[in-house]
């Protein structure tokens, strides 16, 4: 009977072993993993209309990626509206005369401190231009 209940306890806890095991492993493969290294993520083409006094208009259109840094793709797509919002806000206050010279510059510059504080905590570390279009 000893040898019995000894056997029941022996099984009891290598089943209960087991199922811990597969149980952690299941919960890891579900997780999402953190990206620590600095990941590209597209930004889809916003196309906007800018200030303009001599009533006709004057369009640009962007396309850029954003460098991230600690978190998931999902967790940055998951941001997107409300930093595409961002980018068609500022363009529509901006003129064809801000963009000019080194406008785009300050246009990088403000954009970038405008996303890092949108999504944060995660980690916005350069916003880079692609296409850039006036019209």
């Amino acid at each position: 009977m000893l040898a019995g209940a000894l056997l029941g306890v022996t099984l009891l806890g290598g089943g209960g072993w087991y199922y811990k095991q597969h149980a952690a492993q299941a919960v890891k493969k579900d997780v999402p993993v953190v990206q620590e290294e600095p990941f590209l993520v597209d930004i889809p083409t916003v196309i906007s209309n800018l200030e303009s006094s001599s009533g006709r208009p004057v369009f640009v259109k962007l396309t850029a990626k954003l460098q991230v840094r600690g978190a998931t793709q999902q967790q940055v797509m998951a941001q997107m509206p409300e930093v595409q919002n961002i980018f068609q806000s500022y363009l529509h206050e901006s003129s064809q005369a801000d963009l000019n010279g080194n406008g785009i510059y300050r246009l990088r510059e403000a954009l970038l401190a405008r996303i890092a504080v949108q999504i944060a905590p995660i980690e916005v570390r350069d916003v880079l231009f692609t296409e850039f279009l006036i019209q």
